[in-house]
């Protein structure tokens, strides 16, 4: 497979034909997942050939790549410094922006579409037992008509696409409607709907600081879903805390609570339950935590900074080095946050701005 593709052309992911049977490939995964180095080696093996700041930063690499653990990481913040994309630029159908950090530089991840990153999306969060799929979504977000390059809000659409029901983004001209927000979610309530409420951590803080003795205690069965991470700009949230208090404002217990890890650099995702909850990568991706002094997978229970693999990005890189930090775990690993080597990044960071919490 690896020499296959060595020659392969740069239009061979451009057919929608080989681009479904890459979707095939990687959802294979699910039941084989000893296939997921051969898969990895194939697309390096493409992306290095098509991707040219890859192409020229893997010039310092070893050519022989044997696992897909030695692929090399090339660092997120190329991603604003450079065009990370394997075809012609004028050819991309969609992109999206980084949050953007303190400096204000965003990066630009491009798509020749989005057809993948929709499916991973939606699959990614059913394989982590995330019901998006049975409950009435609300989204604490901006819709993408008023954030189209916002990967976070186009992810929230995929799954409002796919889900049965009428679905709601609830910020709106940079505003979050905590009214209307709360008096469709009481009828919701009344009616005994299962509901799934998902938005950044600074949205759902935002809300409860705004209406601290109203809570909204939500029917069995309904979820919690925060994404974005703890830090920003003007206050951070301790974890457990903020948990404690999302489980006695929506009445939910602390195991249907999600936390979402990732970035608009990737398409798929990582996912926890509760406070303390070990995040997971679906099949298709997988995450090293490595040691930035050595460059070397950490050992378990060592801190480190998170690698991802994501077989997903076809059309860009699939090897990325982040500047966040984790433990690795035993299976997985645990987010511990930025790095105080990086700026700060994400999601809330761009909804804190615009809620100017």
């Amino acid at each position: 497979m690896k020499e296959k593709a060595q020659e392969l052309q740069r239009s061979f992911f451009q057919d929608p034909v080989n681009r479904q049977w890459w979707m095939d490939q990687i959802i294979s995964l699910v039941e084989n997942p000893q296939r997921f180095n051969s898969l990895a080696l194939f697309l390096f093996e493409f992306q290095k050939n098509h991707c040219p700041p890859y192409k020229i930063f893997c010039q310092s690499f070893p050519q022989d790549i044997p696992c897909w653990r030695d692929i090399p990481a090339l660092p997120q913040e190329l991603f604003k410094k450079a065009t990370v994309f394997c075809h012609e630029i004028e050819k991309a159908a969609v992109f999206y922006l980084t949050s953007g950090t303190t400096s204000g530089v965003r990066g630009k991840h491009y798509f020749w579409d989005n057809e993948i990153y929709k499916a991973v999306s939606w699959l990614g969060a059913l394989q982590a037992a995330v019901p998006i799929d049975s409950v009435h979504l609300h989204f604490l977000a901006p819709s993408p008509k008023e954030e189209p390059r916002s990967s976070l809000s186009a992810m929230f659409s995929f799954w409002a696409e796919k889900n049965p029901f009428p679905s709601s983004f609830w910020i709106e001209n940079k505003t979050f409607s905590i009214e209307p927000f709360r008096k469709k979610l009481t009828a919701d309530i009344l009616e005994n709907k299962k509901l799934g409420i998902c938005g950044t951590a600074f949205s759902f803080a935002y809300l409860m600081e705004n209406q601290p003795d109203d809570p909204l205690p939500l029917p069995q069965g309904s979820f919690i879903l925060e994404t974005g991470g703890m830090k920003g700009k003007s206050k951070e949230i301790d974890k457990k805390e903020f948990y404690q208090r999302l489980s006695s404002y929506f009445g939910l217990p602390q195991d249907r609570i999600f936390s979402e890890y990732g970035m608009t650099e990737l398409s798929s995702q990582a996912y926890s339950r509760g406070h303390d909850g070990e995040f997971h990568t679906p099949p298709w991706a997988r995450i090293l935590v490595i040691d930035p002094r050595t460059d070397k997978e950490c050992q378990v229970g060592q801190k480190g900074l998170i690698r991802w693999i994501d077989l997903a990005n076809i059309d860009s890189i699939l090897c990325i080095q982040t500047g966040d930090v984790a433990i690795k775990t035993q299976e997985s690993f645990f987010l511990l946050g930025r790095s105080r080597a990086a700026s700060p990044r994400g999601c809330s960071l761009s909804v804190e701005e615009m809620l100017s919490i």
